[in-house]
């Protein structure tokens, strides 16, 4: 009998069209930094069809802290068949070192099934350091230019979220050099089509930031930038 790993979940094709034929974890928000501008305030993982897992998770959770989610997650991390790249923490995140080495360790067990990459997007970077992440390709979730260079002076590359798009090519802001992401622009199908993210370190070795157009719950999202002074 399969056991049921409450607060997480892992599934090995992920019906989300924005990332493509891949598998993909998700996990209570109790793993959330509470600082997240987005909690409760325009996370796209708490509206639509993602929205009814994410609420689902946040109740089988319970009271249990984020090492134990971690522990959760892995096992069920350790049920796919590695077959497909794995999209970590469609909703969900890892807010100590501990709990962000118990994922990457399983996350490095997929990866040597079939040589498929993982990556991941974390809100958690000012707390978790990069190295607790191993090989996952993990981009720093960041909302402003400032976030940005903080995140890739502790050795993350980075990720932003922006209001529009100001080109759908890469273009500059403050300094640094901002990739429109693919799929918002229609230059990629999906994640799985595109790559970028598949490679973190390398983006950060180049300069290059992706940047994400909000998307999910628009207004709120675009209001919670307004309220901690983002610029783009």
């Amino acid at each position: 009998m399969k056991r049921k790993l409450l607060g997480v979940s892992a599934v090995e094709i992920s019906q989300n069209a924005k990332i493509g034929t891949v598998s993909a974890t998700y996990a209570s928000q109790r793993t959330c930094p509470k600082s997240c501008p987005f909690f409760k305030s325009g996370c796209y993982a708490e509206n639509g069809n993602v929205g009814f897992q994410t609420n689902r998770l946040n109740r089988e959770a319970n009271r249990a802290n984020v090492l134990e989610l971690a522990n959760r997650e892995a096992i069920a991390i350790r049920t796919l068949t590695g077959r497909f790249p794995l999209r970590l923490h469609v909703v969900g995140d890892c807010t100590t070192d501990a709990s962000a080495r118990v994922v990457s360790t399983a996350a490095a067990e997929h990866r040597a099934k079939f040589n498929q990459p993982v990556w991941a997007y974390t809100h958690a970077w000012r707390d978790v350091a990069r190295d607790s992440w191993g090989d996952v390709s993990i981009l720093a979730s960041c909302e402003t230019t400032d976030a940005v260079k903080q995140a890739q002076a502790k050795g993350y590359a980075a990720a932003i979220v922006v209001k529009d798009h100001a080109d759908s090519k890469a273009y500059s802001v403050d300094g640094l050099k901002l990739i429109p992401c693919p799929q918002q622009t229609g230059r990629a199908a999906n994640c799985e089509a595109c790559k970028l993210c598949f490679n973190a370190d390398r983006l950060r070795t180049i300069g290059a930031v992706i940047a994400f157009e909000t998307h999910g719950a628009v207004n709120k999202a675009n209001q919670a930038l307004v309220q901690i002074g983002a610029k783009i």
